[in-house]
């Protein structure tokens, strides 16, 4: 058997087995919502809220909540990307600047979310801008760390040949140091994105900022409608991994093949 049939093989099972999955869990969650007792009956039956979601598909709300949600994280999102990656490429270029912002870092990653909310919504109300601040002041870390880290654990070997070639600074950084770092970046950038919306729809939940989040919030005296929103973020969760995903392989498939052929 080839590769090639053996690959597609293995997607087909897996695929099989991630439909299998969702068939389980619809079955047991239109079971537990026809069960009478009175712990549960505030939770509706799958095919009620299938019924919702189809119906909410065909409603210009539900587009322009998602819209909104999906505008104020990928807003946040890049400016992560644009803080967080040329800050950590500056703090890990020297070991001093490294250990001396570790405590300010540190201090300022573990500070609760919903800790911040409070104050982004006095000073900036219940607005777009507000929950791009409350993304950038939280989702800034991961990529931030990690890119301290790639730079630090760049093959000394490579830098070794840029300075051979006398290149400069802001060119061993673009071109040695950042490439050898992506890796790292990524895995920072994954965490950074799937926290972003969790933020963006939890700002939505909690301060009223416009959104599919907000939409949740005012749906709560139709369950039905509730759960098909939850269904639809939960949704766009998988779709944002899924998308960071695939740019990771498309860009970092230099570094993937070689771990491919030693496996």
């Amino acid at each position: 058997m080839s590769a090639l049939t053996t690959l597609q093989t293995r997607r087909r099972q897996v695929l099989l087995g991630r439909l299998l999955t969702l068939f389980a869990l619809a079955a047991a969650w239109q079971i537990f919502g026809m069960l009478g007792d009175e712990d549960v009956k505030g939770i509706p039956k799958f095919s009620d809220v299938a019924v919702a979601l189809v119906n909410e598909l065909g409603t210009s709300s539900l587009w322009t909540s998602l819209g909104q949600t999906v505008t104020t994280t990928a807003i946040g999102l890049a400016l992560c990307l644009v803080v967080g990656i040329p800050a950590g490429l500056l703090l890990a270029a020297h070991p001093f600047l490294t250990v001396s912002s570790r405590f300010v870092i540190d201090f300022c990653r573990t500070v609760p979310p919903l800790a911040i909310i409070p104050l982004f919504l006095l000073i900036m109300g219940p607005t777009q801008r507000m929950a791009v601040a409350l993304i950038v002041a939280v989702s800034v870390w991961p990529i931030l760390l990690q890119t301290i880290h790639g730079v630090r654990n760049v093959d000394p070997e490579l830098l070794a040949t840029a300075r051979s070639f006398r290149l400069p600074l802001w060119r061993r950084l673009a071109l040695v140091v950042a490439p050898a770092s992506m890796p790292y970046i990524f895995t920072g950038i994954r965490i950074s994105a799937t926290l972003s919306l969790l933020l963006t729809i939890g700002a939505e939940l909690i301060a009223g900022v416009p959104g599919l989040g907000k939409e949740i919030l005012l749906s709560q005296s139709v369950p039905d409608r509730m759960f098909a929103l939850i269904i639809v973020a939960g949704l766009l969760g998988m779709l944002l991994a899924f998308a960071v995903m695939a740019i990771e392989n498309r860009l970092l498939a230099w570094h993937y093949i070689p771990r491919r052929m030693t496996t």
